[in-house]
């Protein structure tokens, strides 16, 4: 794959600092990052942009309709929409992630967990939210409405287990929660991520009631490896039982999002495929499949995009929704990057991200009694800048699908020596060479970058 940084001496227009090129099978597949569209042109058509590189008006008068084209798909571009890119991108990036009223609040009923699996992060306890941390919460969320001024609330649930606390802290908030919102005529969603495994029918008119409409549920490869992993206190299977109640969700809830996470390691990952066989044809369209190697297992080998692609293909062909999201198009890294964001821990502890263990130490604020939260400096440490807002980023060709390392990890950042351990580059690299050989190999002459085969 060639990428062109180099600006032209004379003239009115460039080659993009945002092109990609591969050459395969006698053509010439291209791609311009900002207008995110794929084509295929014959190798002596592109030898053309080679030879005029640097007078590329010559080229729009010796062939102007190759100019045009050329200039449609972004790979010619003129010099002040290319040089202000990173200020446009920049804008859009601080219109959402302040611009916006829409509120993402997870809340940590508590750390404790029916599984004990070998790669969890989390600090367990068997502590619930108190009285007086629910009471908080819904104070909180009425000084969001009333306050801020919200126009949507999405509550969001998370541990540990949620569902350990389903009658004890999640009905009473959930339910007070949605009637505020009905109450001021806010948009009300929530979400879960749970191990699925405690999902029963008599959950489903609450389910229903709080418009429960996204669903992150965890399987750890194939029945029989999941089941060395997660197993309950008792020592009995769980493979079938969450299998039943995912398939409970699909047929009775048909939530807009009902995401099967898989977990792998690079021993168990060729065998994720026979999950396939454990749900029924008409069910597997409600379900969206994401492949996920747990972290710990990232030293030994991380997976490479065309396994993890192919992979996806195999589930995508058996009937399931697969997420084509793979290069980063939203004009932010993270949720936890947004400033309309919070997560309430059960003891009021206050963090942005929820990919840790919720210690003393990492914690971003604390609620009040009275429903505020008392930031640290450290936020706006975090949120002060945008996540590329630095010198490398800037200047990179794959800015448009990446926007830099989330803010947590950019403040463990003390300079740009140390940014190399959390950039993305090389493996952004290899997804866009991958998706220009398949589709190279497709035939197509255009496509979007999402549908690239």
């Amino acid at each position: 794959m060639v990428c062109f940084f180099k600006d032209v001496a004379m003239g009115d227009y460039l080659l993009s600092k945002y092109n990609c090129f591969k050459k395969m099978n006698g053509v010439v597949i291209g791609i311009n990052l900002v207008n995110k569209v794929l084509f295929a042109v014959d190798v002596n058509k592109y030898s053309k942009l080679e030879k005029f590189e640097n007078d590329l008006d010559k080229l729009k008068e010796q062939d102007p309709v190759f100019f045009s084209t050329m200039f449609k798909l972004g790979i010619i571009s003129d010099r002040e929409t290319d040089s202000y890119l990173p200020r446009n991108l920049l804008l859009r990036n601080r219109n959402i992630v302040y611009g916006g009223k829409y509120y993402r609040l997870t809340i940590n009923p508590t750390l404790n967990c029916n599984f004990s699996c070998w790669y969890c992060y989390e600090t367990r306890t068997r502590k619930r939210m108190t009285k007086p941390v629910m009471d908080a919460v819904l104070k909180y969320i009425e000084n969001l409405i009333m306050g801020e001024k919200i126009s949507h609330l999405n509550l969001d649930w998370f541990g540990g287990e949620p569902l350990l606390c389903y009658k004890t802290v999640m009905v009473p908030i959930a339910k007070s929660a949605k009637e505020l919102c009905d109450k001021h005529e806010i948009s009300f969603q929530s979400d879960i991520t749970t191990n699925g495994y405690l999902i029963s029918p008599e959950m489903i008119p609450f389910f229903k009631e709080i418009n429960m409409q996204s669903f992150q549920i965890t399987l750890d490869g194939e029945k029989e490896q999941h089941n060395k992993i997660r197993c309950s206190k008792n020592g009995s299977p769980s493979y079938d039982k969450i299998v039943q109640n995912i398939c409970l969700l699909a047929n009775e809830l048909n939530p807009n999002n009902l995401a099967l996470r898989i977990n792998y390691t690079k021993e168990t990952f060729n065998g994720v495929f026979k999950i396939i066989d454990s749900f029924p044809f008409e069910t597997r369209g409600k379900i969206t499949i994401l492949l996920q190697q747990v972290w710990q297992d990232k030293d030994n080998r991380k997976s490479l995009v065309e396994d993890i692609e192919e992979t996806k293909l195999k589930f995508l062909n058996a009937g399931f929704k697969i997420d084509k999201f793979i290069l980063n198009f939203k004009g932010y890294t993270c949720y936890a990057d947004l400033y309309y964001q919070a997560v309430i821990n059960y003891d009021g502890r206050v963090f942005k991200c929820t990919a840790r263990n919720f210690e003393k130490e990492k914690e971003d604020g604390n609620l009040t009694i009275d429903g505020s939260i008392m930031w640290t400096n450290l936020l706006s440490k975090k949120l002060a800048n945008a996540t590329f807002e630095n010198e490398k980023c800037i200047k990179c060709k794959f800015l448009p699908v990446c926007f830099g390392p989330c803010s947590q990890k950019i403040s463990l950042t003390n300079s740009l020596k140390n940014f190399d351990k959390y950039c993305y580059e090389m493996g952004i690299k290899d997804t866009l060479d991958y998706i220009m050989t398949e589709f190279g190999k497709s035939g197509f002459s255009l496509a979007p970058l999402l549908d690239y085969r």
